[in-house]
């Protein structure tokens, strides 16, 4: 099966990580560059209650516990279909009593759903599952681009590095987030699905900070992607975003989580 697919006027390439599960990287819409590269690093899970039988009530009994999934937690192959409207890659993964479904979904009019479906049921019912996605967006090149989020009735500049949750504030499409190429006025809006208590981060771009270190390596250590977040400049900079959802567990599972994602202005 070829790494490289062109379909729904999209061409991006994939590959199967050893953690981040399928990764996607050198999107183009209609011919021009979206996405330089987007992965999920992590999926973390936090139990509100021990019930491993552990000797400590400390913070390591509850998590979180990192389920990396790649080449060795695939469960079945990565698939490539069609349906109506787009093409899409999946794949299955599992991780002791953990089953997920990964799915990036490319529509032929400039959507694009990079989801999780999480099936439970876990240990017992009383934990959450922290989902983490890394989008570099490449908007016509890495150099003209600018963050906004939706606040207060309009849309708000980011000057530099922060943490930015969806505080129930969104357009009138629901966009909460969006990267802007000024020199052409193209754009990629974010929004996030209804349950996902979502939040982002947004960092500039450096090389290492993606790769799948423990999500937090030392009692007290802020765990990733705020690790990443300083006071860098990110106007007109290559800037990285992470989607982070956090979705506690109930019996209406299996759950379906990620951003929705839509492109503007770039048809031809």
């Amino acid at each position: 099966m070829s790494n490289v697919i062109a379909e729904a006027n999209w061409k991006f390439h994939w590959r199967l990580t050893e953690s981040a599960g399928i990764m996607v990287y050198l999107a183009e819409y209609k011919g021009r560059r979206v996405l330089w590269e987007a992965s999920m690093p992590y999926v973390t899970i936090d139990h509100q209650r021990d019930d491993l039988e552990v000797g400590s009530d400390g913070l390591d009994t509850r998590g979180p516990w990192w389920v990396p999934l790649g080449t060795r937690s695939l469960a079945g192959n990565v698939r490539v279909q069609p349906f109506r409207g787009g093409i899409e890659l999946s794949a299955n993964f599992v991780v002791g009593p953990y089953s997920y479904m990964q799915l990036w979904r490319f529509h032929d009019d400039g959507r694009l759903c990079p989801w999780l479906t999480i099936y439970g049921t876990g240990v017992h019912d009383q934990h959450t599952y922290h989902p983490h996605w890394r989008f570099d967006f490449d908007l016509d090149g890495a150099g003209h681009d600018a963050l906004e989020y939706f606040a207060d009735g309009g849309w708000v500049r980011v000057d530099e590095e922060g943490w930015f949750p969806h505080t129930g504030e969104a357009d009138e499409h629901g966009f909460v987030w969006r990267q802007i190429d000024f020199g052409t006025g193209s754009a990629v809006n974010l929004r996030p699905h209804t349950w996902d208590d979502a939040e982002l981060f947004a960092v500039r771009y450096h090389d290492g900070e993606w790769a799948p270190f423990s999500p937090r390596s030392a009692a007290g250590a802020a765990p990733f992607p705020a690790a990443y977040v300083g006071r860098e400049p990110l106007e007109s900079q290559d800037v990285a975003v992470w989607y982070v959802a956090h979705v506690h567990f109930d019996q209406s599972f299996p759950y379906t989580a990620g951003p929705w994602i839509k492109l503007d202005n770039f048809g031809k």
